[in-house]
């Protein structure tokens, strides 16, 4: 796992020349120190635990994984993902069932009350970005959108390559299509 404190500390470049890719990654690390700042007592209420929410954000997302998919996905073991499906079940946020056509394969599911806790932390965010673009102009809530945009489009650009490299279409094949505004 990365040393993410390390990394942030650790700048070749202290004042990389604008518009690079590591201009942007720092002016990013500034930003995210910032947010983490005003962002942390809010999710410190809700009380799971970082790799339980990973689990449910793909859940949600995904609908349902089998366990195995669901390890692979995350890059842990299939005993480590089942110790943490095992409390998120204990908490009422994931069923889990058997496939019907394979009884040995074990599918997990995101409960009502795990969608509600992603809504939660959704509107968490939709409720500090609001706060954040009230501040600004108008000119530069058009530069956020444009950023926003731009984002969008390079994550679909890597969505495309990963279908092309993923031989198996196993990576993205069992993601619902979505229509998203």
């Amino acid at each position: 796992m990365p040393n993410y404190q390390a990394m942030t500390h650790q700048r070749p470049d202290p004042q990389p020349r604008e518009g690079t890719t590591e201009h942007v990654l720092v002016v990013f690390d500034a930003l995210r120190r910032r947010m983490e700042g005003v962002h942390v007592p809010d999710f410190l209420g809700i009380d799971i635990t970082m790799s339980q929410a990973k689990i449910l954000l793909l859940l949600v997302n995904e609908q349902q994984l089998p366990m195995s998919r669901l390890a692979a996905r995350l890059g842990v073991s299939l005993s480590t993902v089942s110790g943490h499906v095992d409390r998120l079940v204990e908490q009422g946020l994931v069923a889990r069932h058997e496939e019907p056509a394979d009884r040995r394969q074990v599918v997990v599911a995101p409960t009502a009350a795990a969608v509600e806790l992603a809504e939660r932390f959704h509107d968490l965010n939709v409720t500090q970005l609001r706060q954040l673009l009230d501040r600004m102009t108008q000119d530069e809530r058009l530069d956020v959108a444009r950023a926003f945009s731009h984002i969008a489009r390079a994550i679909d650009d890597m969505l495309v390559d990963d279908r092309i490299h993923d031989p198996d279409g196993s990576a993205t094949a069992s993601r619902p299509e979505r229509n998203t505004p």
